[in-house]
């Protein structure tokens, strides 16, 4: 997305905010407003927060410096910076905040540059902003953002000029004072890109007029400091939408091996119930031809119906694969013998079942298949029941 929200805050929660949406590849403003103070940065979040954020923060409360160091910079040194800036501070330096920025190096001589600010104030517009539900990325002091053709440089923005002398050399003074300030500090010609106050006699040249934060957002580029480093870090954001396609991915990833898992599931009982049938049959014709060694069953089938000159669907080999099928719904039930009468077409075979009822299941079943059913005599034999049963092909 080429589309970013930036908007700059104020020193507090009442002062005004204004913010802007920019598009970088087409360099224009999409949308831009005022907001008269951070309450109201929750309705701008529901409007506009699916957007990178940049935050600008007032040049006048935060302090750029820049700090000589004897040697080239490294861990440790880096690490006693906060020491070394100790008594130029009115403050705590527990209570400081120190980021960095580049480092320079002129006649063998290093310098880095620092950004000092209060850690409360920083945490105070981390906090509006996340309460509101924005995910921050960046955060600048303001004036630094102004274009370094032609420094010094300056714009109004509210009641504040914002001034850059150099590229690490900022501030922000109020409108109100902005003509002894300058008077003090004697700077040469000033760009303005605001309307000139007619009462302010200072050299200066006027660029062509901007918006502030146009003017600002377009610099973005040309900059890599951010203020947010170390704890403040932003952490990684993962796209909301790559997100929804990971969880789908994996989602459907997980239901394809849940498929496969049930796809082989189903192969292995297909193939336990193929392998118990195969061995059934095999029983059934080893009964039905007792002294007849089995090689190969289908083919052996196929040479006792050409014997007997029975149909496919009349003869020996559809009643024994008919039979099969119906005894596999009457597991209860046990082949004795088996015989066939090739004149009659029948299959007659004795069996033992575990009461009278499976006798009467197995011939239902066998009628509804189609085939002709004789039932002979049932006795009990212990526990068990034996009879004999005779059926004939499909009328």
């Amino acid at each position: 997305m080429s589309e970013q929200l930036v908007i700059r805050l104020g020193s507090r929660a009442e002062h005004s905010i204004s913010w802007l949406v920019w598009a970088s590849h087409e360099q224009e403003v999409i949308a831009s407003g005022e907001l008269a103070g951070a309450g109201q940065l929750t309705e701008l979040a529901a409007r506009l927060g699916n957007r990178p954020v940049v935050a600008l923060v007032p040049a006048s409360d935060v302090v750029l410096k820049q700090v000589n160091l004897p040697a080239k910079p490294n861990r440790q040194l880096l690490q006693a910076l906060p020491y070394m800036l100790e008594e130029e501070q009115a403050e705590d330096i527990e209570q400081l905040f120190l980021a960095l920025g580049a480092v320079e190096q002129f006649d063998g001589q290093y310098s880095q540059q620092v950004a000092v600010c209060q850690r409360e104030r920083l945490e105070q517009w981390l906090s509006w902003l996340q309460q509101a539900g924005f995910s921050v990325s960046r955060m600048l002091p303001d004036a630094l953002l102004l274009p370094e053709q032609q420094l010094p440089a300056c714009i109004q923005l509210h009641e504040q000029w914002l001034l850059k002398q150099s590229s690490w050399q900022v501030s922000a003074v109020d409108a109100a004072w902005w003509h002894d300030y300058l008077q003090l500090a004697a700077l040469p010609m000033l760009t303005s890109y605001s309307p000139w106050p007619e009462e302010v006699p200072q050299s200066h040249q006027l660029a062509e007029p901007e918006l502030p934060l146009a003017l600002l957002a377009k610099e973005l580029p040309r900059h890599d400091f951010n203020l947010l480093q170390g704890e403040y870090k932003p952490k990684r954001q993962v796209n909301r939408h790559l997100q929804l396609w990971r969880s789908s991915a994996l989602l459907g990833a997980a239901c394809l091996v849940l498929y496969m898992l049930q796809l082989g599931l189903n192969n292995w009982q297909l193939a336990r119930q193929s392998a118990a049938l195969q061995q059934q049959s095999q029983a059934l014709y080893q009964q039905a031809f007792p002294n007849e060694r089995l090689v190969n069953l289908k083919l052996q089938l196929q040479q006792k119906l050409a014997a007997v000159g029975g149909g496919q669907q009349q003869g020996f080999l559809a009643l024994l694969h008919s039979l099969q099928q119906q005894l596999a719904k009457v597991p209860d039930i046990s082949l004795e013998n088996l015989r066939f009468d090739a004149k009659r077409v029948e299959l007659r075979f004795q069996a033992k079942g575990d009461g009278f009822q499976s006798f009467e299941r197995l011939k239902s079943a066998l009628e509804q298949a189609g085939f002709s059913v004789e039932q002979g005599a049932l006795s009990n034999d212990g526990d068990k029941v034996q009879g004999s049963v005779a059926i004939r092909g499909k009328v």
